[in-house]
């Protein structure tokens, strides 16, 4: 999405550059209001740079990790119809404390407009959200069978290796066998890694709630 960003201007993270046209980038993710022909631009320009990246890479299957993807399934498998989806969903209230703190850290070293006001862009990033996934539940059921898995981030994080091999399983992907030494390596080597951890008063909690009610009643979370 970086990339998509620097090449074209069909980018949401254009909108951390230029946050007072934030509505007008935002809009690329879930891709709606927009043209056919913009809609057309952004496919062929996705294609462009998939192709950079697999010619840089030999050829290998790629993969891709993209939030914005999310809200994207039925585009992308207009050009990619046997696409394989691995959707890795995280507790709202955490989502909520970390977006706040990538903009707030991030946005500052990016944007070249003042920004709205703070609550203008919590409202924009909670809708945004919102959008998002309301579009992908409304397309997952595209995705041909045997093409998603759907990950819980908690459970990833507390036994990484099974849920890696699952994710082989479901996807029907051979060769975990041949990996999962480099698997055990790897997933050692991040074991001094800590997550941020958070904490809510009631009123903070009471909030998340009201802004991304239908994710966490969905995934049934609690803080």
């Amino acid at each position: 999405e970086y990339a998509m960003g620097n090449l074209c201007p069909y980018s949401f993270y254009n909108a951390w550059c230029f946050p007072r046209n934030m509505e007008f980038y935002y809009r690329f993710v879930c891709v709606e209001d927009v043209s056919r022909r913009v809609i057309e631009e952004w496919k062929e320009m996705y294609l462009y740079y998939l192709r950079k990246v697999a010619f840089a890479g030999n050829g290998k299957q790629l993969l891709l990790k993209n939030p914005a993807n999310t809200a994207r399934i039925k585009l992308l498998l207009e050009f990619f119809p046997d696409a394989k989806f691995i959707h890795i969903y995280r507790n709202p209230y955490h989502v909520f404390l970390s977006m706040k703190r990538d903009i707030e850290s991030e946005m500052s070293l990016y944007c070249v407009q003042k920004p709205k006001d703070d609550d203008t862009i919590e409202r924009a990033m909670v809708d945004l959200y919102n959008h998002m996934f309301v579009k992908y539940f409304r397309e997952r059921n595209l995705i041909p069978e045997g093409n998603l898995v759907e990950v819980k981030y908690e459970d990833f994080i507390a036994s990484p290796l099974d849920e890696v091999k699952r994710i082989y399983r479901t996807l029907g992907i051979q060769g975990f066998d041949g990996v999962e030494q480099k698997f055990i390596q790897y997933i050692a080597a991040q074991s001094a890694i800590k997550p941020h951890t958070y904490t809510f008063d009631e009123q903070l909690k009471e909030k998340i709630y009201r802004y991304f009610k239908f994710t966490i009643d969905k995934w049934e979370y609690d803080v």
